[in-house]
């Protein structure tokens, strides 16, 4: 196996999320394995998620005190980071922001798994006009993101390409991207590298690479590199091979967070 370049994983779920079948010390042991060193757990928490066989409703006392007696345990080996991945779905922004402020994190990813009334997962996308339910994502995303900003990492920002079935053009919502960005990077949030696409056979990066181009074109100034892990076989998934893909774009900086405060780093 080739070593991974980065000692980092910066999304990444245990069994507290409820898409994930491996137990919250399986995983540690697992990233230890891996050879990762410095390792977010951003388990799932999607206020008003509508699929209820996967709520994502976090245990946040379980959590909590699991991740506080895993750092204590795995001191020196493991430099465990506190997080949370909070899904943002209109009509329940305020029990995203009550979770995200009622605890101290090390850093908050907030991600879209729905558009509308609608979960990603479950609709029927090949029924659908591709191109306007790609556009009407994107202003959904707006939308949303005019209100509600709580977080540090924008997550897997072009998700919806793995559910759609088809790479439709980037062109049409070109320019409601860059208003999204636009509300993102003035307030220093980190688009991330999400490499969850090679495991789900997407058939590009996530972000697209015009998302990435345009975010550093904007002034966007560094990334951050998920794995998106539910599994430890998957954790650091083509590291190398995204870092190159960033810097082939310009960038040079990539990000890690303690306390939700950045550090950037130069990228190797």
């Amino acid at each position: 196996m080739t070593k991974c370049i980065l000692d980092c994983d910066f999304h990444t779920h245990t069994g507290f999320s409820d898409d994930c079948d491996i137990p919250f010390e399986d995983m540690l042991s697992g990233a230890i394995a891996a050879g990762v060193r410095t390792l977010a757990v951003t388990d799932h928490h999607d206020p008003g998620y509508p699929d209820p066989e996967f709520p994502f409703h976090l245990d946040f006392p379980a959590y909590h005190a699991a991740v506080d007696a895993a750092r204590e345990k795995y001191e020196g080996v493991l430099d465990i980071r506190k997080g949370i991945e909070m899904g943002i779905w209109a009509g329940f922004l305020d029990e995203a922001e009550h979770y995200v402020s009622a605890y101290d994190y090390d850093v908050v990813i907030g991600s879209f798994h729905c558009n509308r009334k609608d979960d990603l997962y479950r609709y029927d996308f090949a029924s659908s006009d591709g191109p306007a339910e790609l556009e009407d994502f994107y202003k959904y995303m707006y939308e949303c993101l005019s209100e509600y900003r709580n977080f540090d990492i924008m997550g897997h920002f072009s998700i919806i390409d793995r559910y759609i079935g088809k790479l439709y053009d980037y062109g049409p919502v070109t320019d409601i991207i860059d208003e999204i960005l636009k509300l993102l990077i003035p307030e220093g949030k980190i688009l991330e590298i999400n490499t969850s696409s090679f495991k789900y056979g997407t058939g590009t990066w996530m972000p697209r690479e015009s998302v990435l181009r345009r975010y550093l074109e904007l002034g966007g100034e560094a990334i951050t590199f998920g794995s998106d892990a539910h599994d430890p076989a998957y954790y650091q998934d083509h590291f190398n091979d995204a870092v190159e893909f960033a810097k082939s774009l310009g960038f040079k900086y990539y990000c890690t967070f303690k306390e939700r405060r950045p550090d950037f780093h130069k990228l190797p």
